[in-house]
């Protein structure tokens, strides 16, 4: 589709376009699927001058129920292509491309480093925004540059992975840099018939070290993993209307943590729910201080909840409207600060909201 198919709809829904199916309506909308339909769309919004807000799989976020008052801009930019580099390929894939079947076509060729990432909802576009990371890989391993439109001035740009800002669950696309850019395409480089490289102790336990293990095995057994864990966000399963995680891991300095360990041993403590980072600090589960804040999983306020499976994923038990799940997310919020002095950050990303609704994503 180039510009001349562009078009743009008026009051478009937007809960069937989530994973929450929950939020009002676009006050326009459009699906691109290439950098001239970008900068059509943004020429749009900014003749109309409005606010643009960049749409890809629907997954890690939550619209409000009054909408978007601007241009929603739904990506849809296909494209998957592999070029040879020694030992290497080098993918070239469109921002608009679903993110498990960028996974499967990867598995099926041969190509190792996002093996590890299968079952996470969302698109290609998506995945260096968030940085999205799983069973030990981060996505940031394999991206050499991410092709973008600049918000401001039109102009096609190419970033690096330095440029890219890539840290935990964060890039310059949802931090410094957030809504500087459109991302058009990533570039990942993965490793010719490669081994699968397992760092992470589940997937040893499960899958063995025998050489017969294949980067199929490795791919089917991170969705079963995900899945009863109740981590897999697809039809059918018990977390299927949630945003994935709703909240990040949050990373403490060490003096901090002992605090926070003498709160949770006293709220009845947690296993395997702590982990030292390379910079002397203390990642630890929100999982663990959820639940232990009283909760649990299935604990249910009206239509929203917290997965039967997972006490991080905050589902819509269906019917839920947006401000009831932003709601019930707030009080696990409030109750974890009040509980253990930690401020979980959402990893879920609010649109349409007020900007003090649970802090800053």
């Amino acid at each position: 589709m180039g510009r001349d198919k562009f078009r743009i709809i008026e009051n478009h829904p937007l809960s069937g376009l989530t994973t929450f199916d929950a939020g009002g309506l676009a006050r326009y909308y459009t699906a691109v699927s290439s950098a001239a339909n970008v900068r059509a769309a943004l020429e749009f919004a900014n003749i109309k001058g409005l606010p643009v807000f960049v749409l890809g799989g629907g997954s890690n976020l939550l619209v409000s129920d009054d909408g978007f008052p601007g241009l929603v801009i739904h990506n849809r930019m296909g494209g998957f292509e592999g070029s040879p580099d020694g030992e290497y390929v080098v993918v070239s894939a469109g921002a608009g491309e679903e993110w498990q079947v960028f996974v499967d076509r990867c598995v099926a060729a041969g190509w190792q480093g996002v093996e590890c990432l299968a079952g996470i909802p969302g698109s290609v576009g998506a995945s260096p925004v968030q940085n999205i990371g799983a069973y030990g890989q981060d996505v940031s391993d394999t991206i050499i540059r991410v092709s973008a439109v600049e918000t401001g001035s039109g102009n096609t740009v190419l970033l690096d992975s330095i440029q890219c800002g890539f840290g935990y669950r964060r890039s310059i696309f949802n931090s410094g840099a957030y809504g500087k850019y459109i991302i058009t395409g990533v570039d990942f480089r993965l490793k010719q018939n490669g081994r699968p490289d397992l760092r992470y102790r589940e997937l040893e336990q499960r899958l063995g070290d025998g050489k017969d293990i294949t980067l199929s095995k490795v791919r089917d057994m991170v969705m079963i993993i995900r899945e009863a864990k109740g981590l897999l966000s697809v039809a059918g399963t018990e977390s299927f209307r949630s945003g994935g995680s709703f909240f990040r891991n949050p990373v403490v300095e060490a003096k901090a943590f002992r605090d926070v360990e003498e709160r949770v041993n006293r709220a009845g403590g947690c296993s395997e729910w702590a982990w030292p980072t390379d910079d002397g600090r203390v990642k630890i589960s929100a999982a663990c201080l959820i639940e232990r804040a009283g909760f649990v999983r299935g604990y249910r306020s009206g239509s929203a909840g917290i997965s039967p499976r997972h006490s991080l994923i905050i589902i819509n038990y269906g019917g839920a409207a947006a401000l009831e799940i932003a709601k019930f997310a707030a009080r696990v919020q409030d109750k974890v600060l009040e509980e253990f002095g930690v401020f979980l950050a959402p990893e879920v990303r609010l649109v349409g909201f007020p900007d003090n609704m649970l802090g800053k994503v």
